[in-house]
């Protein structure tokens, strides 16, 4: 006991001596950083490993579509602006900007510190330039670009995309080498969230023409600004040990500190092998879809979880349905239904949904959900037995006696249903089965519209509130709601946060109001840690696990 306490003592007095000498020689992320480090044992140097289910496509952020090629891409490109959980929308390569008081220039200052890495040694400073270079490409006809419309607020970007006007004569321009600006053509008030996206990240013109027409498709053709770079990327389509491995960027932690040296994504096609990887211990961080049951509640490993609502589970009626579609049989089977038994009889996870749209969607940079648009869902179970007396003759209530509820196979609630079957028995004598197919199956049988009740999933890859209406705006499911049409044609134009918001929340209380939709449960997409570690992000706008403030203990 004596030498433990002589060796922690003397332990202390070299950290001490240690501290004070580099507060000398203190500069930004040096050797104050390393010994900070060794004192707080936050695993500063640990490679993460993590699982894609599938090998990425195209790192090139105008272009990568796939849930993989995003899910790298994330971690290697920072753009003028970024989303912080805490902040919110703050600058990121800018250090500061301005926005013209009719909302159609907006002009940036940018941090010179910035620069380009790769793996083959490249180095070069990132100017205002290489933001102008990526918007040319993103709106150039032959890059082809998925995302070019999100940004055609932007002055000549429609046109220039159509082929119509030459991509230089775009509203955006290096007014120095460190002074960027751009000019609309109508003012959208998520366009400062829209710079924090992915293809609204930088790209330098030398590197991608000396790549020869294969930037972001090998690691030698892919430069990143961001925390990380791409050190190997190994990829045989006849293989199976495939993988991509990032390394630190260092001349971006010398602006803001990465604490991994490294992220290996490993790439793992079988979801049971994947979690089975995680829970052994080999991969650090699992993100498991709560609809279909790949839970790791009963691993034997210690486990802590984020929970991020972005589904909305609910009902829909066939339109074609000549006695379920009317609207006084639709209303009575949702003021059937019970939500708070909903609530109590699933478990934890499963919230009753309160609408159509879940907690975690947002506009812009702005969370939807709030206690102003709260939706008001009527129920009246002795309501809906009075009407049914009524509204249906004996003989229509018999022709829809036996009707199924369509689920596809992946959504594994489905037992959670019978809450809802049962109180329509039990309050309208109307039997009402489940029918679950597969996943394939089903999409067919909804693009034929061969259901008649119709258990539904809507999510949103990008947090987008707009996403959850959309379906009831272009006719998806054969219905098209005009407040819903109005919102989505406006997406891109409002003036104000404030009045998208409002317009949406007209367009759900007008589907919920009707009954076009029943709403039943919001399901969280979770995120497992194992305990050693910490400060994994992950980004909702992207559906990407961030690592560059991750730490391991």
């Amino acid at each position: 006991m004596r030498l433990s306490k002589s060796y922690n003592s003397l332990k202390k007095r070299l950290i001490i001596i240690i501290i004070s000498s580099c507060l000398v020689f203190m500069t930004a992320c040096s050797p104050l950083d390393k010994i900070k480090s060794i004192i707080k044992d936050d695993g500063a140097g640990y490679i993460f490993k993590v699982s894609l289910s599938s090998d990425p496509i195209n790192l090139d952020p105008q272009l990568c579509q796939d849930e993989s090629s995003i899910a790298v891409a994330k971690n290697l490109f920072v753009g003028l602006m970024k989303y912080d959980a805490e902040k919110g929308l703050t600058p990121a390569v800018a250090t500061d900007y301005s926005v013209s008081p009719d909302g159609l220039k907006y002009t940036f200052t940018l941090d010179n510190r910035y620069k380009w890495r790769s793996v083959g040694d490249y180095e070069a400073d990132l100017t205002a330039h290489d933001f102008v270079f990526a918007f040319r490409r993103l709106f150039d006809p032959k890059t082809k670009s998925p995302y070019a419309k999100d940004y055609f607020c932007i002055s000549g970007a429609q046109m220039a995309n159509s082929g119509a006007l030459p991509v230089e004569n775009i509203g955006v321009t290096a007014l120095d080498d460190y002074t960027l600006e751009f000019v609309l053509d109508y003012p959208n008030a998520q366009f400062l969230s829209l710079l924090s996206r992915l293809p609204a990240s930088p790209c330098n013109e030398g590197f991608f023409n000396d790549t020869k027409g294969k930037y972001g498709l090998e690691a030698e053709s892919i430069a990143s600004n961001g925390p990380f770079y791409v050190r190997y990327w190994l990829y045989d389509p006849y293989g199976k040990d495939n993988y991509v491995r990032l390394r630190r960027n260092q001349s971006y932690s010398e602006i803001s500190r990465v604490y991994p040296a490294g992220v290996n994504f490993l790439i793992e096609k079988d979801l049971n092998v994947r979690l089975n990887d995680f829970t052994s211990g080999t991969t650090d961080v699992f993100v498991s879809n709560g609809l279909s049951g790949d839970l790791c509640s009963d691993s034997e490993r210690e486990l802590t979880n984020e929970k991020y609502y972005l589904s909305s589970c609910g009902l829909i009626i066939n339109p074609k349905e000549e006695i379920l579609s009317r609207p006084e049989v639709k209303e009575a089977l949702s003021l059937c239904i019970n939500r708070q038994n909903l609530e109590i009889s699933t478990p934890d996870y499963m919230t009753a949904a309160c609408g159509l749209i879940p907690g975690e969607a947002y506009v812009g940079s702005t969370k939807y959900r709030s206690n102003s648009n709260e939706q008001k869902i009527e129920e009246n179970q002795s309501l809906a037995e009075y009407k049914w007396n009524f509204i249906l003759n004996d003989n229509e209530k018999s022709r829809i006696q036996g009707t199924n509820i369509l689920v596809p196979s992946s959504f594994s609630q489905a037992q959670y249903l019978s809450l809802v079957t049962a109180e329509w028995k039990d309050v309208l004598g109307l039997n009402i089965g489940i029918e679950i197919v597969s996943d394939k199956d089903y999409r067919q049988r909804v693009e034929d519209k061969d259901y008649s009740i119709l258990l539904t999933v809507l999510s949103s890859d990008c947090a987008n509130a707009f996403d959850y209406i959309e379906p009831f705006a272009d006719g998806e499911f054969g219905i098209s709601i005009e407040s819903c049409r109005k919102a989505i044609y406006k997406s891109v134009k409002y003036n104000t946060v404030t009045a998208a918001i409002y317009d949406i929340s007209v367009a759900e209380s007008e589907v919920i109001e009707s009954y076009v939709y029943m709403p039943l449960w919001f399901v969280p997409k979770f995120v497992y840690t194992g305990e050693d570690n910490a400060d994994i992000e992950y980004d909702i706008f992207s559906g990407s696990l961030l690592f560059e403030n991750a730490k391991h203990f």
